[in-house]
């Protein structure tokens, strides 16, 4: 006897599910684990435009970049579910207890049985809650402090792995940078508002110094901006972010970007 379709399609309704669920748990890990690495050099994520895909891949990258990194996801899913097999315990302990006490409450409240149906059927989704609550915990937990070690990474010049970067811009238009015939002269024609004596920093160190202290490197070009790090040595970064320069895009064709690999000299 052929089967219904309504059971033919059930299979596929289940990996459907299935595959929007993991979409989703996805989307989580990446926005997660963005989130964290950006406001690392206080920066707003959610100002990045940051493409979805890319927040999937960041999830694909976090669990399994590495051994160590499947290795970590791995330990912390057994953590999840003895953390999952104890709240079940829990739980239906607690509603031993409970089960005259919110039989005696429903009486005096006088609920129907259709409202007893519906209270019944929230009980019997709270295992299913908490088996997504612990997924969430252990998917934030790796995410978030992924993130930071990543941001801290990129911030050191050893270790970073973003690429450096140089920009050259029309002279007219340039408020932080050196003339490469005139490599003494500074931006004139300059209105300041805020931190004199950081604007005075930078312009100090607006050149990467053939000694290699510092190198600047492009932490991102989402959005239509160029958002340029510089990064410094272990010894001077001190566990504080570096600041950050944001080079918005005029669309006049007079930038010209060239990134070079992360560990170049």
């Amino acid at each position: 006897m052929p089967e219904s379709p309504q059971h033919s399609a059930s299979p596929l309704g289940k990996l459907a599910g299935s595959v929007g669920l993991l979409a989703i748990a996805l989307l989580f890990t990446g926005w997660i684990y963005r989130w964290h690495y950006f406001t690392y050099f206080q920066v707003d994520p959610t100002s990045l435009a940051l493409p979805v895909e890319s927040l999937s891949m960041a999830a694909f990258s976090l669990l399994f970049r590495s051994p160590q990194a499947l290795a970590r996801f791995l330990i912390g899913l057994v953590l999840a579910l003895a953390g999952m097999v104890t709240s079940f315990r829990a739980i239906h302990f607690s509603l031993r207890r409970l089960t005259p006490l919110l039989k005696q409450l429903q009486q005096r409240i006088g609920l129907v049985d259709n409202q007893r149906q519906q209270l019944r059927l929230l009980a019997s989704l709270l295992d299913e809650l908490v088996i997504v609550l612990w997924l969430l915990l252990l998917l934030y937990g790796l995410a978030a402090s992924q993130g930071l070690a990543d941001a801290r990474r990129d911030a050191t010049d050893e270790t970073s792995t973003l690429p450096l970067i140089t920009v050259a811009m029309a002279g007219k238009e340039v408020v932080i940078g050196r003339d490469p015939n005139q490599l003494l002269a500074v931006p004139s024609g300059v209105r300041l508002f805020g931190s004199r004596e950081r604007y005075a920093a930078l312009l100090r160190a607006d050149l990467n110094p053939s000694s290699g202290e510092w190198h600047w490197r492009l932490l991102s070009d989402a959005g239509g901006r160029l958002l340029v790090i510089p990064s410094l040595p272990a010894s001077q970064i001190d566990g504080k972010a570096p600041v950050v320069l944001i080079f918005a895009d005029g669309g006049k064709g007079d930038r010209i970007v060239i990134l070079s690999p992360a560990q170049s000299r």
